[in-house]
């Protein structure tokens, strides 16, 4: 199999070009600002004229549903001949099902039904425990212990169970001020 070679990386070779070069990308940058923007106004623009659409007929959908329900508490024997509990009717499957089981208890809130269970013999399978790394905890333990001389230090550091620290000096470019499109602003070379 043979490698592509990537395209190579054009770097500007002066503090003109660079300039050049952060100039584009702060009008790129605006540009794009300016179209997200456009963008979230036309969307909730299209949600509200979908959500006024929408309103009456979720209610007229609830009312019908209210209308159908005691009159299929009367006519399903009639409809079914007692063998099933649903049938289509108009474009529509009405009908009873059963719902998913769901836990319910006597206990008020769920943290006072898991205190009614710890000490009981279903514990064990009944209370879900999930542990997580406090992972600001951990950075800070490791900088305090960065910090101590060997003989102020824990027996146990959290670099000898294998913690530590990792930073990265990642490059970053910040517009400090959206710029318009202009002559000589970078919106209108062809690159040389």
């Amino acid at each position: 199999m043979t490698r592509l070679r990537s395209p190579a990386q054009r770097a500007p070779q002066t503090v003109a070009q660079a300039t050049a070069l952060a100039t584009r990308y702060a009008v790129l940058s605006a540009q794009a600002d300016t179209i997200n923007a456009r963008r979230a106004a036309l969307m909730a623009r299209a949600n509200g004229v979908a959500d006024a659409a929408l309103v009456p007929i979720a209610a007229e959908l609830k009312d019908i549903a209210k209308q159908l329900k005691p009159w299929w508490a009367a006519s399903i024997d009639e409809l079914t001949g007692g063998k099933r509990k649903s049938v289509e009717l108009g474009g529509c499957t009405i009908g009873y099902r059963i719902s998913p089981p769901k836990v319910v208890h006597d206990h008020g809130k769920d943290g006072d039904a898991v205190e009614v269970l710890i000490g009981s013999p279903y514990e064990s399978v009944t209370i879900r425990v999930s542990h997580s790394l406090d992972k600001p905890a951990i950075l800070k333990l490791l900088d305090e212990q960065g910090l101590l001389d060997g003989d102020d230090g824990p027996d146990v550091s959290l670099a000898s169970l294998g913690f530590r620290s990792k930073q990265t000096e990642d490059f970053f470019i910040d517009v400090i001020a959206p710029v318009a499109i202009g002559p000589g602003m970078g919106g209108d070379e062809t690159g040389s």
